[in-house]
């Protein structure tokens, strides 16, 4: 029999207040291990501090290579992205995902690979849609999977994006509840089919978190489940390989980065904004040069010269504005 005693949860914006709640309401002997990713980048984090403030359980940042026990709640740390290895935690500062380090995704990956049916996949508040891929990791390989009521979020882009791999939604004081009556409740055997699917999911979930890892060749491992695509990574500009088996449309690269549908466009919205401006900027240089160029040849009497730089002048101006335009209707 499987217990299910390994909590992971994902938050974002609003995650810190959200956070705090979830903590104050679980009991000072929860028999399950509480692992806490919050977006907070390379910054300084007092997450552990405000949980320890909060509720009974003690709570600390995550070591690499620790044990974690029943009990406590371990927050990735600034800048580390944390996942499980068997019965050790790990801080690994790998490829970011979804635009993150820490991210939400590869803990939950981790978890439904190395945890299976004893892990429970929480999402919270929060933008875009980090999380959700990881809360698809976890269904699939028999967890259960929880998220925050989308009109009970700060944000809701992360509830909304993950509400399709949620066995239960749940506004905060609902989710804390049902949290406390799944953690060290038995899983029950599965059906051959049922177990066979759960196990070929972890075993397919265990070869992406390799290709994220680079610990085996990430071409090799990526052509296992993945196929080439036309994209390029909006990170590193290498080549996208579309994720297969997923019901997320769902993109990885040979280096590490992960994209899903809402950070992918967020990322190749970024990308067209920085084009604009870099080509505005330069028909702006291109129109000061030949209006400073169309005034010398006038200065000179070289009439030709100065039409023909104050032609290009004009032409760059109205480039430049109609690109204006298109960035002022972003």
């Amino acid at each position: 029999m499987t217990h299910r005693d390994f909590i992971a949860v994902g938050a974002s914006a609003g995650g810190v207040d959200a956070l705090r709640d979830l903590a104050s309401q679980f009991p000072p002997d929860l028999p399950a291990t509480v692992a806490i990713v919050l977006h907070v980048g390379s910054h300084e984090s007092l997450l552990p501090s405000l949980l320890n403030g909060a509720g009974p359980l003690e709570a600390s940042h995550a070591e690499d290579g620790q044990v974690y026990k029943r009990g406590k709640i371990y927050v990735a740390p600034p800048d580390r992205h944390l996942v499980v290895e068997g019965t050790r935690l790990r801080l690994v500062h790998g490829a970011k995902e979804n635009f993150a380090r820490p991210a939400i995704d590869p803990l939950f990956r981790s978890a439904a690979a190395e945890i299976g049916s004893g892990a429970i996949g929480v999402v919270l508040t929060g933008l875009l849609d980090d999380g959700a891929a990881g809360l698809e990791a976890i269904q699939a390989c028999g967890g259960a999977t929880l998220v925050q009521d989308p009109a009970d979020a700060f944000a809701q882009d992360m509830p909304l994006n993950a509400s399709p791999f949620a066995d239960y939604i749940l506004p905060l004081a609902g989710l804390a509840a049902r949290l406390v009556q799944l953690a060290g409740g038995v899983v029950h055997a599965q059906g051959k089919d049922v177990g066979g699917r759960q196990t070929a999911a972890r075993q397919r979930i265990a070869i992406e978190q390799h290709a994220w890892t680079g610990d085996r060749s990430p071409p090799n491992a990526l052509s296992q489940i993945a196929v080439p695509s036309t994209f390029t990574c909006p990170d590193c500009n290498g080549s996208l390989w579309q994720v297969k088996d997923s019901r997320l449309l769902r993109f990885r690269c040979h280096t590490g980065h992960a994209f899903s549908p809402a950070s992918l466009t967020s990322g190749r919205r970024d990308d067209v904004e920085r084009s604009l401006l870099d080509a505005m900027r330069a028909l702006r240089e291109r129109e000061m040069a030949s209006r400073a160029l169309g005034e010398h040849f006038g200065r000179q009497g070289d009439t030709a010269a100065q039409t023909y730089e104050e032609d290009i002048a004009r032409r760059a101006n109205e480039a430049a504005g109609l690109l204006q335009s298109l960035l002022l209707e972003r």
